[in-house]
């Protein structure tokens, strides 16, 4: 276990104190062994389908691991290996306020062409195409 960085071993210790069986401690230990072989140039990926790639050891501004060891509290099940932004937004709310909520981006996003939706040097959303100032 010695051989995975500390935030693993940490995640791993959280889930047994969140009451998951053993079985499932073992799983997210294999799991985590088989997530660090894959990360190519000490670069990882969130097993969510979002395609986040981060460095293995990045840290947030409080110095704690941006990797979180994702679980179903009720079920006491283990998920997989999230990026923390990930783990935090589907582990708050309900299912179908987040299906509302992608179903509505998803559907405004079809309204307009390609190119207005494009910004110009920076994220600011006052220099997109077609920005009204105040």
């Amino acid at each position: 276990m010695y051989e995975l960085p500390e935030f693993f071993r940490n995640g791993l210790y959280r889930l047994s104190r969140g009451g998951l069986a053993d079985a499932e401690i073992l799983l997210a230990y294999e799991r985590c062994c088989a997530w660090m072989a894959r990360a190519k140039n000490g670069v990882g990926e969130c097993e969510c389908g979002c395609g986040a790639r981060l460095p293995v050891d990045a840290v947030n501004s409080q110095g704690q691991s941006v990797w979180h060891l994702d679980h179903d509290p009720h079920r006491k099940m283990f998920r997989g290996i999230l990026a923390a932004r990930c783990n935090h937004e589907i582990g708050d709310g309900n299912r179908m306020r987040k299906w509302a909520h992608a179903s509505y981006a998803h559907a405004n996003e079809m309204r307009w062409p390609e190119c207005e939706i494009t910004f110009l040097g920076s994220r600011d959303e006052c220099q997109a195409a077609g920005a009204v100032l105040d």
